[in-house]
């Protein structure tokens, strides 16, 4: 019996202080995710894939259409890479709803984008988007990006 309250009393001091512990709102890390979207898009203009792979959890993953998933922060910084790296490319996205779970550690962001580059003639592609992101400390980070076109096929 002094063996189970000996354990107890430290488990439940352990669960009240944790309960008192500052946890930021939904709303601060709603804002902290549309700052780093502003970012993201810096990092776009730049068209430096390395940099915009930063923005995404070492497992993070882009779900472009019409190529494989790109899971990893390595193949991640490729995809990009091909698609900045296409003729007279330009990109701007807004997100439009941001979700934080409950618990503050996952979000997800819906959004619209457009998209211009140019092959034979030029392309200006407007559709779709959803993140989902993850925080890993102070740090939010794209675990899954997804996105396709409004257009039909």
């Amino acid at each position: 019996m002094i063996r189970a309250i000996a354990f107890l009393v430290p488990l439940t001091v352990g669960v009240v202080m944790a309960a008192d512990m500052p946890v930021a709102s939904s709303d601060d890390n709603r804002q902290q995710i549309m700052k780093i979207d502003e970012t993201w898009l810096k990092a776009v203009a730049t068209k430096d894939p390395k940099a915009i792979a930063e923005f995404y959890a070492e497992d993070g993953a882009v779900l472009a259409p019409g190529m494989p998933i790109a899971k990893g922060r390595s193949a991640v910084e490729a995809a990009w890479k091909g698609l900045v790296g296409m003729k007279d490319f330009s990109l701007i996205f807004s997100p439009s709803l941001v979700e934080v779970a409950q618990s503050g550690d996952i979000a997800y962001e819906i959004g619209t984008y457009e998209l211009g580059f140019t092959t034979d003639k030029p392309v200006h592609d407007k559709g779709k988007y959803v993140v989902v992101w993850k925080k890993a400390g102070d740090n939010w980070r794209v675990m899954a990006d997804i996105f396709n076109s409004d257009s039909a096929m």
